[in-house]
């Protein structure tokens, strides 16, 4: 009875490893993103935490789902073990691997997300200077396609 005991506190310290290194990660995205973009000059405002806190939310509704599959699982194996001696370990299989999945998401989300937002402020400046471009040197027609241009943004911002 101890032996299956203490498997089992053992598995939920594992389990608990890996929550905690995914919310470590989240948190290490969040500051990655505070730093970007603070040293972009961009205002930081509620909207990025806001953010922050709905994707933990996801990532642990998935969490708690492969869990609730890995004690299945491993209730399994348990049974397995001592009623048909089975020498499976038990093993939260599929919390190891949703953890790794989010882990992965959340590197590539550091070190992605700098070069997609300047590669996309670059995109906007190359579209601004073709407006300035058709609009040759008139003053006039300078400002309408600027302002062509940022009534343009606004309205694929709300679709």
């Amino acid at each position: 009875m101890m032996k299956g005991l203490d498997s089992i506190i053992i598995v939920l310290w594992v389990i608990l490893v890996f929550y905690v290194s995914d919310l470590f990660l989240v948190i290490c995205d969040l500051w990655s993103g505070i730093r970007k973009a603070k040293k972009r000059g961009e205002v930081r405002s509620s909207y990025m935490l806001k953010k922050t806190v709905d994707k933990l939310a996801r990532y642990y509704n998935m969490l708690f789902a492969v869990t609730l599959v890995d004690c299945i699982q491993m209730a399994i194996v348990y049974i397995m073990d001592n009623y048909y001696g089975y020498g499976v370990p038990l093993l939260p299989i599929f919390t190891a691997i949703g953890s790794i999945f989010i882990g992965i998401i959340e590197v590539k989300s550091i070190y992605e997300k700098a070069e997609d937002k300047i590669k996309i402020e670059y995109e906007q400046a190359a579209k601004l200077v073709s407006e300035f471009a058709k609009a040759k040197s008139d003053p006039a027609e300078i400002a309408k396609a600027v302002a062509d241009y940022l009534n343009k943004d606004e309205k694929e911002d709300t679709k």
